[in-house]
């Protein structure tokens, strides 16, 4: 029985490693001090919009890999826009991304449709008056879903494996009874 839980964990950690996959070196992100004159002349659109929808990548291999936010433009300061904007951003802070959350009002600041952490934007509170337009990643539940399902087997083929009895050898058959070089009783 021993055995059959060191195998199960060893399972669990190498369907695990599958799971979180590569991991890609670590980079820092490092801003100057925030100046919305020098932010507000870098970008070519500044406005104040809530997120309804973020679409990250269902499978990101760096932390530099983008993601976009599309939000409801409330009100433009800079450029122009209307209904919905998309806004590209790395996918992680180490990259410098933006870490937007669905219903959250933000004051932006974006240049050719992408922003990061050093851009300058600014989170202006919840927005619950906002329908969002959530979807649900669906090739990641089917990614995580065959993933169980293929450790589940895998689990029970090594427990049928070690649960059937192999063949015991019988009696060693020495020849006829009395044969020359047998004791006999």
């Amino acid at each position: 029985m021993r055995r059959v839980w060191g195998h199960l964990a060893a399972l669990v950690v190498m369907s695990s490693a599958l799971i979180v996959g590569p991991m890609s070196p670590a980079c820092a992100c490092s801003c100057a001090e925030p100046d919305p004159v020098k932010n507000a002349a870098w970008a070519d659109l500044v406005f104040v919009g809530v997120v309804v929808d973020v679409d990250r990548p269902a499978f990101s291999m760096s932390s530099g890999d983008l993601m976009t936010a599309r939000l409801t433009v409330e009100r433009v300061d800079k450029g122009s826009a209307a209904g919905h904007v998309e806004i590209k951003t790395a996918v992680e802070g180490p990259s410098c991304g933006f870490g937007f959350v669905e219903g959250t009002r933000y004051l932006i600041y974006s240049r050719d449709g992408q922003t990061s952490i050093c851009a300058g934007n600014r989170m202006l509170g919840a927005a619950p008056e906002v329908e969002l337009d959530s979807d649900v990643p669906v090739a990641a539940l089917v990614a995580g879903a065959a993933t169980v399902v293929v450790v589940a087997l895998a689990l029970w083929w090594v427990l049928r494996r070690r649960g059937t009895p192999r063949p015991v050898a019988g009696p060693v058959d020495d020849g006829p009874a009395g044969a020359p070089g047998q004791d006999s009783a």
